[in-house]
């Protein structure tokens, strides 16, 4: 009986480790070109192909009819988490009819999206004007935040056993 128990709980965690950020009917659909750097220089060569985008959001707008998130791009890693330590090929702005709340997608945040392009916007950044693909979301995953405790360093050093608290 223990064993077919240990098994199921083993089953179980595979089963849980396998789940993906954005649904598999949907990663399905994204578009074998699909890459960051190509939408970024040529955005309506992509008009209506599926793309699974990650970054931090930068901003949350919200409009009678719409919001909108601008997000800094990151290549996407395990789990198709978005990867800050790697280096940002630009910035795109998501939008969808939903109701997304600033205080929940806030700066900061890091997500997952899966959507179609639907054009190209262009805003001033700085003291030039920045040329944004514009994603139509289907899916998005909003990562936890990672917790650090304030009371550990992130420097470890030691040869041996040891015990941390």
């Amino acid at each position: 009986m223990f064993l077919i128990h240990s098994l199921l709980v083993c089953f179980m965690f595979a089963l849980w480790g396998c789940a993906t950020a954005i649904s598999r009917d949907g990663l399905k659909r994204v578009d074998e070109d699909a890459v960051f750097s190509r939408l970024l220089e040529e955005p309506n060569r992509y008009m209506g192909k599926t793309f699974l985008l990650g970054g931090t959001i930068i901003e949350t707008e919200n409009y009678p009819s719409k919001t909108e998130l601008l997000v800094v791009q990151y290549p996407l890693g395990s789990e198709n988490r978005p990867d800050p330590g790697k280096s940002s090929a630009g910035r795109f702005i998501v939008t969808t009819t939903k109701f997304l709340d600033p205080a929940i997608y806030g700066p900061g945040r890091q997500l997952t999206v899966l959507g179609s392009v639907s054009g190209k916007e262009s805003r001033p950044l700085q003291e030039r004007i920045y040329t944004y693909p514009v994603i139509e979301l289907s899916e998005v995953h909003l990562w936890p935040e990672r917790q650090r405790d304030p009371g550990r360093t992130g420097f470890h050093f030691g040869v041996g056993i040891g015990i941390g608290f």
